[in-house]
């Protein structure tokens, strides 16, 4: 078997995914088409309906009254917007906190009418300051004469920052998606909107920002109920922004789990694919039709670079640009940041590399690296990639603030005075991040600094010298979870494809199944075909291929193939047994199909 995973004797394992004959049959007998019911069946656990799949109508919402707190939310930012207070918009520094904060601004300025004057974004900086509602944040949002904060996509685990604003005379109404603390949900918020809550009843896979437009939802009922303007325009065509922050922030989107996050997603997709704002115009330049993979992969990551190099202000500007020169402009900036962010991922890739051996025998459950040249910003995608070449939940630490474009005046030390390190965690199936550092703590209480996060990804920060010690603790956390699970890097495909079946026909069925993404991939097929053309391109790592099978070629791209100046795995004229997935590559008008290959190894 060929080694899939470059510099590492960890080859990926190819599984196919079985089919729940129970779905199955239900869905067969519900009328759903073979094809249909096959992807489904590998996809879902119990049966569905076929408006969970291809959800249209916005009326089947539920209410997102169901929210706790959600009443009380509402007659505060009603109370706020009435009275003509000074509003402030604290924002996370992801594409999901930058798309919450395009929510919460075009709804109070655009849609309710707020002067922007009145209205503030205050975003905190990602490697200087951390996740949060941080103290720096409050300084800002003292400085100012606000006395109503909202949040966006963060906040639930601030209690002794939202304190601080409470004794200051501010009111603070969390909007949140992320893991309420053990201790509960903040006390000193005015509010606490979050599906997560225990005493909740709604869907807890919605993304942050989804949570701030139900808020804004909500408020502009009960602003046209007090007659506060005689007409409102509908927040429906703020879907956009939630398409790509709900795709973007990995929350599921498979329709027994979540029918809420597919129906605002498709909405979402229509907006975008219409050109809706300038922003869309002009990331759609020379693209074809624009799909949840094109959000995932070529959208999101440069809206998030912004905010892991800097601060993400750019990100915003560009969502809520009002021309396309402006539009264009910010993209430029985002792209840039972009390849800047790849560069140094690089980097911190190699570096990580380096130090993983010890950490790779079958006894050792995860990854946790101390990088003391890393990059705080860059964190999550190298541990996300060290998840993908080894199978193993991986956490990486750089010392607090490192990487930062201007030197920082924070001081970055615990009370002790002892210099801190923060952490970026990523998991595998079956792993709950947040419990396992919940584990942590309460088995080795202070031993963290501070920690937050959901059940993929999470955030941690400790004192350097602790370092060897928090390694092993979350070694045995995760250990407990993950016990009896064998870890090695998994490609999880369908059934094989007659490759005479590829088509562009099938490529439209399967968009029309749009959103993919967490708990609903897109489908990777199988298939023999040989090698008749191979290049490396990019910086090297990449492989673009034409395939030939029985009665044709098609063409083929596989990224991240190999390291840089590496020999490819095979040559022109061998045969390959190929994991891809369908692909429609458009640019600028003309349309080819593409295999996006996942896997590849010389056929036995």
């Amino acid at each position: 078997m060929m080694d899939t995973t470059a510099n590492t004797n960890v080859p990926a394992t190819l599984t196919e995914r079985p089919i729940n004959r129970s779905v199955y049959d239900s869905l067969m007998q519900g009328g759903i088409a073979e094809w249909l019911a096959d992807l489904l069946s590998r996809r879902v656990d119990t049966p569905v309906h076929i408006n969970e799949v291809y959800p249209e109508d916005l009326s089947i919402l539920p209410d997102p009254a169901a929210i706790p707190d959600m009443a009380k939310a509402v007659e505060r930012i009603v109370r706020g917007i009435v009275s003509g207070e000074g509003i402030i918009l604290a924002v996370d520094h992801d594409v999901d906190g930058t798309h919450s904060a395009a929510v919460l601004w075009a709804a109070l300025v655009e849609h309710f009418g707020v002067p922007a004057e009145r209205v503030q974004v205050v975003t905190s900086h990602r490697i200087r300051e951390g996740y949060g509602i941080t103290d720096a944040v409050v300084e800002r949002i003292l400085a100012t004469d606000s006395t109503l904060v909202i949040s966006a996509d963060k906040g639930s685990s601030d209690e002794p920052r939202i304190r601080r604003l409470k004794e200051a005379g501010r009111d603070a109404v969390v909007t949140d998606h992320h893991e309420i603390p053990v201790e509960g949900p903040p006390a000193s918020a005015y509010a606490v909107v979050n599906p997560v809550r225990e005493d909740s009843n709604y869907d807890p896979y919605i993304c942050g920002a989804t949570v701030a437009w139900m808020v804004m939802a909500k408020v502009r009922s009960e602003l046209l109920r007090r007659q506060y303007r005689p007409k409102i325009r509908s927040l429906s065509v703020l879907l956009d922004y939630l398409a790509v922050a709900t795709v973007a922030d990995c929350v599921s989107l498979r329709p027994d789990k979540s029918p809420v996050n597919r129906l605002l997603v498709r909405h979402g997709l229509s907006l975008i694919n219409s050109g809706s704002r300038p922003c869309w115009r002009v990331f759609k330049e020379g693209r074809g039709r624009i799909g949840s993979e094109d959000l995932g992969f070529a959208l999101a990551p440069p809206i998030a670079a912004a905010g892991r190099l800097d601060w993400p202000d750019i990100g915003l500007q560009f969502l809520v640009a009002k021309t396309d020169e402006e539009a264009r402009q910010c993209w430029e900036v985002l792209t840039s940041e972009n390849e800047n962010r790849k560069k140094i991922e690089k980097t911190l890739r190699a570096s990580a590399l380096d130090q993983v051996g010890p950490m790779l025998g079958p006894d050792k459950k995860a990854i946790v690296l101390l990088l003391l040249d890393g990059h705080v910003g860059v964190h999550g995608i190298t541990a996300s990639r060290l998840v993908e070449k080894f199978g193993k939940p991986a956490a990486i630490f750089s010392p607090k603030g490192q990487g930062a474009k201007e030197d920082s005046t924070l001081d970055f030390a615990d009370p002790q005075g002892r210099a801190l390190t923060s952490g970026s965690f990523r998991g595998v199936e079956g792993l709950h991040i947040r419990d396992a550092l919940q584990a942590v703590d309460d088995r080795y209480p202070g031993l963290m600094v501070g920690f937050g996060g959901h059940k993929g990804a999470a955030g941690a920060t400790i004192a350097i010298e602790d370092f060897p010690r928090f390694a092993a603790a979350y070694e045995e956390a995760v250990a407990e979870q993950l016990a009896g699970q064998e870890l090695t890097p998994t490609v999880l495909v369908d059934d094989e494809l007659d490759p005479d079946m590829i088509s562009f026909a099938m490529i439209d069925q399967l968009a029309g199944l749009e959103p993919w993404g967490r708990d609903f991939p897109a489908p990777i097929f199988t298939g023999r075909f040989k090698v008749t053309a191979l290049k490396a391109i990019g910086d090297g790592s990449h492989l673009r291929m034409e395939l030939g099978f029985s009665s044709g070629f098609v063409g083929a791209i596989w990224f991240s193939a190999i390291e840089p100046g590496q020999r490819p795995p095979f040559a022109v004229g061998a045969m390959i047994d190929v994991a891809y997935r369908l692909s429609d590559n458009t640019w600028r008008g003309n349309r080819s199909i593409q295999l996006q290959v996942v896997d590849a190894r010389v056929s036995p």
